[in-house]
């Protein structure tokens, strides 16, 4: 996985961006899925000092089709809880997705392509560029932070995910069948402020690593997925550690400051007697500044249960 479980992060951000209808992006799902079948991904219950409890489950925003992922532990979790909290609601509005993105991606004056980028890179990049079916016109405006989550959805177009069976999807429509309440931490226009704030540097770091990294997308997601099934968050937190999440802003950014924010908002739901099934990116529960860490940091008893 290496530096790419940042890519990973930006996932939301793809499947954002792939809801707009302005951006002509290929399928997601062409590609054959070669890695288990099935599994028990990670489960935690979170018991607050007054009584509260929560679940916390780390999810994929996209899957293989036909995976066998939700245990009868996770049921008796769902059972139990009496709402979904997603890391983010509103995907279905395309139309507001593509107006915030054009908003908060666009400037006027942008370099072209290959001039943020070293040469080494320059003809992965272009290569990247047309494969995204962007004209090369389309960055005189788009930022670095936004030509990265682009050219992203490029790079990850062919891979064996389908957005209809990401966590999330999967998850809401099993509580609303229920009629409990599915909500959000964030919105979409909070995920695209997260790295439209990020400086210069650290955008075009974000864009340098989506194209050096192309290549390795089929194997680094692969490899998510099957630790994903098989357990593994201490996978993740390692390489959370490495590449791009080694730039203090990027990882603040968008890891343990979105970290914090979170924990603050569980908290806050269990104080008002709430009983919340969480599932948030798994990336957010794997390493020292997970959701999770921050919870039992102040004073809550976090058990792993799967």
């Amino acid at each position: 996985m290496n530096s790419t479980i940042a890519r990973w992060l930006m996932l939301p951000l793809l499947l954002l961006i792939q809801a707009c209808s302005g951006f002509p992006f290929l399928d997601m799902g062409m590609a054959a899925w070669d890695g288990p079948k099935k599994g028990t991904p990670a489960l935690w219950h979170v018991q607050g000092p007054n009584g509260g409890e929560a679940w916390l489950f780390g999810g994929i925003h996209a899957l293989p089709a036909d995976l066998k992922w939700i245990s009868p532990k996770m049921k008796k979790a769902m059972n139990e809880s009496d709402r979904l909290v997603l890391e983010v609601v509103g995907l279905e509005d395309s139309a507001e997705i593509t107006k915030t993105f054009q908003e908060l991606g666009n400037s006027p004056g942008q370099p072209p392509l290959a001039d943020r980028l070293p040469p080494a890179l320059r003809d992965k990049g272009e290569a990247l560029r047309a494969a995204s079916r962007l004209s090369p016109s389309r960055f005189e405006t788009l930022e670095s932070w936004a030509a990265a989550i682009s050219l992203a959805g490029a790079a990850t177009a062919n891979l064996a995910m389908v957005r209809e069976e990401g966590v999330e999807r999967v998850l809401a429509a099993r509580y609303r069948r229920r009629d409990k309440p599915v909500i959000g931490l964030e919105t979409p226009a909070r995920q695209f402020t997260y790295f439209d704030q990020l400086d210069e540097a650290d955008q075009r770091a974000m864009l340098e690593s989506v194209i050096a990294d192309a290549d390795n997308a089929p194997r680094a997601y692969r490899d998510m997925v099957t630790a994903w099934l098989e357990g593994e968050p201490e996978k993740l937190a390692e390489a959370a550690n490495r590449g791009l999440l080694e730039r203090p802003q990027i990882r603040e950014r968008i890891l343990v400051r979105r970290n914090r924010d979170w924990a603050a908002q569980i908290e806050d739901l269990l104080s008002l007697g709430a009983r919340p099934f969480v599932a948030v990116g798994a990336a957010h529960l794997a390493g020292d500044d997970s959701v999770q860490a921050l919870l039992e940091a102040k004073g809550y008893k976090v058990t792993r249960l799967q």
